[in-house]
C-alpha cells in the first residue's frame, strides 16, 4: 500500500467507524438520526470541517457530543501521528513506511525526525488546548455551572486548535462576538492549529535558542507562512470592513473590532463565527470564499490550498513581471517540482471546486428554501468551498441538502481534508517516477 493510500484510509476508517458509533441509539438525543446524517457528521468532524445537518448541541446526548470531540481531536491530528507518538513513549520504532506517511501529512521530514514530531505535535495540542481551557472555563464559569462551563471550554478549545469549527452553541459564537477572552483564546488557538507543526516546532526551537550567539535563521517555509498568514489576515480583515461600510454602514461589526477580526480569520479553515454570515454583503462573500480556498498553511489541521501554495504563485507573478525565472524570498528560490506541484495543486482544487459547486447546483435547483436575497447559486457555491477548504462556514444550505447534495458535500469534505493530489495518488498503486524528460518546443502563452 503507498502512503497516499494509507493517509486516505486511514481517514476513511476513522470515518466508518465514527459513522457507526454515532447511529447507536445511546450517542443520539431524543429524535432519531439517520444514518446519513451520522455519516455526514462523523465525515464534517474526522476532516475537521464544522459543517452539520443536525444541531450539535441539541440532537446529540452527552455521549454522542464526546465522540464528535474524539473524532475531531483524531481527525485534526492524524490516526498516524498518534500511532507514532504512542509507539515512540513505549520505546518502539515505526515501520519505514509509516515514516513515508507521516512526511506526506506534515511535509518534507527527515526519517529520522519524525516520530519526534508526532511526540511533539501531540505535546503541543494537549498543551495549548488544556491551557485554552482554562481560561475558556473560568469565562463560561460566569454563565453556566462549572461542570458544564468545563465542558463546554474543553470542547471548543479541542474543536478550535483542529480547526474544526463545531459548537455546542446552537449560533456558533456569536453570544461572545465582543468578548475579549473568548475571541482572544479561539483566535490564539485557531492560529496556533492552522500554521502547521512544522512551523510551530521551529518558531519554539527559535525561541528557545533565542540567547545563542547565532542563532538558527528561520526556513523559507517558516517565513512564507508567517508573510503569508499576516498578509492574508491584515488584508482579508481591512477589504471586509471596507466592502461591510461601503454596503451598509458596517451593521455587522459597528459595535467594535473583534468581529471584523475574527470574521477575517475564521475562513481559514476554523468554522466559527460571531456574526451571522448571511449578513454579509455579496462582495464579502466573496472575499470570505476566496480565503477558505486558501486555507491554512500545511502540516497544519487545516484544509484548503493552503498559504504557502499562495504565497509561492503570488512570488511567481511578481518576479515573472521582473524579469526573473525563479520564486523565492529572502535569499531563497523554490525548486521549479515545487512550482510545478503548486501550480497542480491550484488547478485541481478550482476543479473539485468548480464540479462539486455544478453537482449541487444542479441536485438542489429550486428545492431548497434558501434566502431570496441571494441567489441560490452563490449560497451552494459557498458551501462546496467551504466544505473542500474544510471551513465549516454556511449561508444555510447545510440543513436543507438532500441525500444527494450531502454525499457531495461528505465527498468534497474528505477530498479537502487529505488534498486533492493525495486522493488522485491514492486511486493509483503506485507513482510513477520518470527519470527522463521530453524535448522542449514553444507555444504561445497569453
Amino acid at each position: 500500500m503507498t502512503p497516499f493510500r494509507m493517509l486516505a484510509s486511514s481517514f476513511g476508517l476513522l470515518i466508518i467507524l465514527g459513522s457507526l458509533g454515532l447511529y447507536l441509539p445511546v450517542m443520539q438525543g431524543e429524535q432519531p438520526i439517520s444514518f446519513l446524517d451520522c455519516l455526514f457528521t462523523a465525515t464534517s468532524a474526522v476532516c475537521v470541517t464544522g459543517l452539520i445537518t443536525v444541531d450539535t448541541a441539541t440532537a446529540w446526548s452527552p455521549w454522542g457530543q464526546a465522540l464528535i470531540l474524539l473524532l475531531i481531536q483524531i481527525g485534526g491530528l492524524g490516526i498516524m501521528t498518534y500511532g507514532v507518538a504512542l509507539l515512540y513513549l513505549s520505546g518502539q520504532k515505526p515501520s519505514p513506511k509509516t515514516h513515508r506517511t507521516l512526511s506526506k501529512a506534515f511535509g518534507s521530514v527527515p526519517g529520522q525526525q519524525v516520530h519526534s514530531l508526532a511526540k511533539d505535535v501531540v505535546i503541543y495540542t494537549l498543551c495549548l488546548e488544556f491551557l485554552g481551557t482554562l481560561l475558556l472555563w473560568v469565562r463560561f464559569g460566569q454563565d453556566y455551572a462549572w461542570p458544564k462551563a468545563l465542558a463546554l471550554a474543553g470542547f471548543h478549545c479541542v474543536s478550535a486548535f483542529c480547526n474544526a469549527g463545531f459548537s455546542l452553541f446552537s449560533n456558533s459564537l456569536v453570544d461572545y462576538a465582543h468578548d475579549p477572552l473568548v475571541n482572544s483564546v479561539i483566535l490564539f488557538l485557531i492560529v496556533a492549529g492552522g500554521i502547521g507543526f512544522l512551523v510551530m516546532r521551529e518558531l519554539v526551537t527559535r525561541w528557545r535558542t533565542r540567547k545563542s550567539v547565532r542563532p538558527k535563521r528561520l526556513s523559507l517555509n517558516t517565513r512564507l507562512v508567517l508573510f503569508s498568514s499576516l498578509g492574508l489576515f491584515v488584508l482579508g480583515a481591512l477589504v471586509l470592513a471596507l466592502f461591510e461600510f461601503m454596503a451598509n454602514g458596517g451593521e455587522a461589526w459597528q459595535e467594535g473590532i473583534w468581529p471584523v477580526v475574527f470574521t477575517s480569520l475564521t475562513p481559514r479553515t476554523a468554522g466559527f463565527n460571531t456574526i451571522e454570515m448571511s449578513d454579509l454583503s455579496n462582495a464579502s462573500i466573496l472575499v470570505v470564499m476566496f480565503l477558505m480556498l486558501i486555507g491554512a498553511s500545511p502540516g497544519s489541521c487545516g484544509g484548503g490550498v493552503k498559504t504557502t501554495t499562495f504565497a509561492v504563485l503570488v512570488l511567481l507573478v511578481k518576479n515573472r513581471v521582473q524579469g526573473k525565472n525563479w520564486a523565492g524570498m529572502c535569499g531563497r528560490a523554490v525548486s521549479d517540482s515545487q512550482l510545478a506541484n503548486a501550480l497542480a495543486l491550484v488547478m485541481c482544487s478550482l476543479v473539485v471546486v468548480f464540479v462539486g459547486s455544478l453537482i449541487l447546483v444542479s441536485l438542489e435547483l429550486n428545492q431548497s428554501p434558501l434566502a431570496e436575497a441571494r441567489g441560490e447559486t452563490l449560497v451552494l457555491a459557498f458551501e462546496a468551498v467551504s466544505a473542500f477548504g474544510t471551513v465549516g462556514l454556511s449561508l444555510g444550505a447545510t440543513g436543507h441538502l438532500n441525500w444527494a447534495g450531502k454525499l457531495v458535500v461528505i465527498a468534497l469534505m474528505f477530498i479537502g481534508r487529505i488534498g486533492p493530489l493525495t486522493f488522485v495518488y491514492s486511486l493509483s498503486k503506485r507513482v510513477a517516477v520518470r527519470s527522463f524528460s521530453l524535448a522542449e518546443e514553444r507555444i504561445m502563452i497569453g
